[in-house]
């Protein structure tokens, strides 16, 4: 039998308090809202008190979660101190999975009062959250439990599997909490108090039975007492929130219950006149839904009418400007990056990353995710308004953020690498809406990249533009996590976009590469074509769309080079149009020895420059540089280095082409005036290179050595007094590079290196004429370093494939000076370089010099032939 009886009490303010008393003697009312269907029952079997209790009664065959409660809407226990009485039974010991919980005040009906949903409101109870079997008092916020207070009661060695306790709960309007039970006598006995002034909306009060597969039915309740101020409900119900999810879903929620959920027709969507095809409870929540797709970021108006609370109130409201925003790419900006925090320069030691809305819209968050690298990270759901920012760190760190705005985080903990990382933003559909890939080199003070300082995007309005509009951190204490970046101005991208790569991933299908992200119309296959050949879908490659797959319709053959060309104005996302400079492709071949060949080494650069090897194709093949790696070579330990592979992506090295890698593409840019920065790459390392010297070896994967060059300080011109800053150049392509002669420094006039470009030292085939026994390039030779006839090319010839060759060089004195052969076995020609130095490496003094070669072909007379050079310094 339930009970209601009005006191009225002289107290200023308060209209009256109510006692609710429910004994079950009646059975279970209707009054009472049940999950899981008759799962609970008002019976006779060990009953409490009088003749019924209200018993657990469900036989599950499996574990459940089983909750009854009563509504208490209007209860105010803000007004008036508030008191909850209750008798209960747990035949059985509490366990993590065998516990129960009273709901005092509950903002959900019963199907909500479990922890870690959505519900706030207090419960008292055993076990909520842990195991140790304590009465608790909980506070739960959008489902998370934090404790009010513990009691002095341990259930399982206090009160056991069958006692029936008597529980009091009184709170009072400052928010001091006590809990008592009754003894023998019926005292009541303080077991435990404590304060927390929350309130939340009071609409339920119930039960929440927890139990494993063979522990249902061992709990019983009776003699719920609920006392208290209630003001009487005379008002409509109101629409607490609004919102879409998608572009078929309007979700309402109330601020109380309703009689009834809303029909069809008491809601009309504007424009378009609108009812909706079908409206859902779910929980607390009303989902109308369309059938049709509505407009996205648009203003939408909501007319009600005739939906009623429990108490007949009705409401006839029109709710408008509720946005539809599906966040789309750019909508949401990841705005600043705290990827190494340590050691703080002022913030607090923890990693975050910035968000900024930038729809012009307000929008109501749903299934957004992080991801970085390959792992993924979900974000609660939350309001985002417009040209706001919203932290995201780690749970454990979230405390740290506080006062620094809006903090949020993910289902797991995340971590950033220190160095290099991808982080994406994807809607709950996996859809992309922003990300970036940074890299500690965006710092430009170097003394910042140490940690504590974080990257900011300079201009919002290009957020994909990449490198070019990220910088650290200008504000004293490292970042500007939740307010405007430090380093916020107008930064245009005006930088066309470059096409990098072009390989044949299969012979029907060739990956495409770009310096930045690309507009979507790079994504369409009409916007390119392959000579000759039809091309049948494109898609993109990379979640930044900086890279495509297209497929083509016929099959590419091996040994011709192809090219594409895009027929549209193919541009990035600011609409800079697209640059290609190299379109040439084909299907690589396997590189045999001498293919690829070491043409030119940077061992010592200069302060803030870098080291570097260049690559050159010798043969008619189309190269994967991919497929090749070096490794130096210690010839007195027989032993070899960490292998260092040319490329860490398939890349085609065409016929008399250049590939120079180095670890800092940007120095070497910087630092040599002449060079092709797109023939210079960072595979990720470099072999150790002494500025002494040392040998490499360059193999195919299938173990085939390629090419070896043995290097030294000793091979730089005399002429030098320092070879800081000064490569050696290959001089000839025909000549072993592990003959020192063959090597030279690169010459002042082409700032002393060369990467990615012709050597300065190269020889042209029109260096040396084919006549006679012996021909020199020149006439004179000026070793100064300068470029310019800095040594001296001479070719002997033969008719006999055997030959003993002798090259000496002659003052005009008669003395030798240089011997540049001693009689070396050579085939029907062999090319010799001098660089004007004598024996022990001087350079010599200017004047006549005679160069004589005496060569002894097998089974004959030696052949004796002499030129004359002058050797001048201009």
């Amino acid at each position: 039998m339930r009970k209601v009886l009005l006191l009225f009490l002289l107290v200023p303010g308060m209209v009256c308090a109510q006692v609710v008393y429910e004994n079950f003697e009646s059975g279970l009312t209707g009054d009472w809202l049940l999950t899981g269907g008759d799962r609970w029952e008002a019976d006779s079997l060990f009953v409490i008190n009088g003749k019924l209790s209200l018993h657990h009664s469900f036989d599950n065959s499996d574990s459940g979660c089983d909750q009854i409660g009563i509504g208490i809407n209007g209860l105010q226990p803000a007004f008036s101190d508030t008191k909850w009485k209750f008798k209960i039974r747990h035949a059985y010991n509490p366990s993590s999975s065998n516990n129960w919980s009273f709901f005092l005040l509950s903002d959900e009906a019963p199907p909500g009062m479990i922890p870690g949903g959505t519900v706030s409101g207090f419960a008292l109870g055993v076990n909520l959250s842990g195991y140790d079997d304590t009465l608790r008092l909980w506070k739960l916020t959008e489902g998370r439990a934090s404790v009010v207070l513990s009691t002095s009661l341990n259930w399982q060695n206090n009160i056991g599997i069958d006692s029936v306790l008597a529980l009091t709960v009184k709170r009072n309007t400052d928010g001091h909490w006590q809990v008592f039970i009754a003894d023998t006598q019926d005292n009541q006995v303080l077991i435990g108090e404590g304060n927390d002034s929350d309130l939340y909306y009071a609409g339920w009060a119930g039960i929440m039975f927890e139990y494993s597969s063979s522990q249902d039915r061992k709990l019983w309740i009776d003699d719920v007492i609920i006392e208290g101020h209630i003001e009487a409900d005379t008002q409509p119900p109101i629409v607490d929130t609004a919102y879409f999810s998608g572009n078929k879903t309007l979700i309402l929620e109330f601020n109380e219950s309703l009689a009834d959920p809303p029909g069809r027709q008491c809601c009309t969507l504007m424009p378009g006149n609108m009812n909706p095809d079908e409206i859902i409870r779910e929980g607390e929540s009303y989902l109308l839904r369309f059938e049709q797709s509505l407009a996205n970021k648009t203003y939408y108006e909501l007319h009600i009418s005739n939906v009623c609370d429990l108490w007949s109130n009705c409401c006839d409201t029109i709710i408008d400007s509720i946005p539809l925003v599906i966040p789309g790419r750019d909508d949401i900006i990841i705005s600043e990056v705290m990827f190494d925090p340590e050691p703080p320069a002022g913030l607090p030691d923890a990693e975050y990353i910035e968000l900024y809305n930038t729809s012009g819209f307000d929008l109501n968050i749903s299934g957004l995710k992080i991801i970085t690298g390959t792992d993924e990270y979900l974000l609660p759901a939350f309001r985002f308004e417009q040209d706001t920012y919203v932290l995201i760190t780690n749970e454990i760190d979230a405390e740290l953020f506080m006062g620094y705005g809006r903090t949020i985080y993910p289902d797991r903990r995340f971590s950033l690498n220190n160095t290099v990382d991808m982080i994406l933003l994807r809607d709950q559909e996996s859809e992309f809406i922003h990300g970036l890939e940074y890299n500690i080199k965006w710092y430009k003070n170097q003394l910042k990249q140490y940690g504590g300082w974080a990257l900011e995007m300079i201009d919002y309005d290009y957020p994909l533009a990449g490198r070019s509009n990220w910088t650290e951190s200008k504000d004293r204490s490292g970042g500007t996590p939740g307010r405007i970046n430090s380093v916020n101005s107008f930064n245009p991208d005006l930088e066309n976009p470059a096409l990098i790569n072009i390989y044949p991933v299969t012979d029907r299908h060739v990956h495409l590469a770009f310096s930045e992200t690309m507009d979507p119309e790079a994504m369409d296959p009409r916007s390119w074509s392959v000579q000759d050949i039809g091309l049948t879908e494109a898609e993109s490659a990379d979640p930044l769309f900086r890279s495509i797959n297209i497929e083509l319709a016929d099959s590419l053959k091996r040994g011709i080079i192809y090219e594409i060309n895009s027929l549209n104005d193919v541009s990035d996302v600011a609409g800079n149009s697209l640059v290609i400079k190299d379109n040439r492709f084909g299907l690589p071949l396997v590189t045999e020895a001498r293919d690829i060949l070491f043409n030119e080494i940077m061992f010592d650069p200069l302060p803030g420059g870098a080291e570097f090897i260049e690559f050159y194709n010798n043969s008619g093949k189309i190269a994967d540089m991919s497929d090749l790696f070096i490794v130096t070579y210690d010839e007195e330990k027989s032993d070899t280095g960490t292998i260092c592979w040319l490329s860490d992506e398939c890349r085609c090295l065409m016929p008399g082409d250049y590939y120079v890698i180095t670890d800092d593409r940007e120095a070497i840019i910087n630092q040599c005036i002449n060079c092709d920065e797109d023939r210079i790459f960072e595979p990720g390392s470099l072999p150790s290179l002494p500025d002494k010297g040392g040998s490499l070896l360059l193999f195919n994967r299938n173990l085939i050595l390629i090419d070896r060059m043995d290097y030294s300080e000793e091979m730089h011109s005399a002429m030098l007094s320092v070879t800081c800053g000064i490569s050696l150049e290959r001089i000839s392509t025909d000549i072993p590079a592990t003959d020192r002669s063959n090597w030279r420094s690169a010459s002042g006039n082409s700032g002393y290196a060369t990467p990615g470009i012709i050597n300065s030292v190269a020889e042209g085939p029109e260096d040396i004429g084919s006549k006679g026994a012996m021909s020199l390039s020149s006439g004179k030779i000026s070793p100064d370093n300068d470029g310019f006839e800095d040594y001296l090319r001479i070719l002997v010839t033969s008719a006999s494939d055997q030959n003993i060759l002798t090259v000496l060089v002659f003052n005009d004195m008669g003395y030798p000076v240089r011997t540049l052969a001693d009689k070396l076995a050579s085939g029907s020609s062999s090319l010799i370089i001098w660089d004007g130095c004598d024996d022990r490496g001087n350079p010599v003094r200017e004047g006549i010099y005679i160069i004589c070669s005496t060569i002894v072909p097998a089974g004959r007379l030696p052949v004796l032939v002499k030129k004359v050079c002058t050797v001048v310094y201009y």
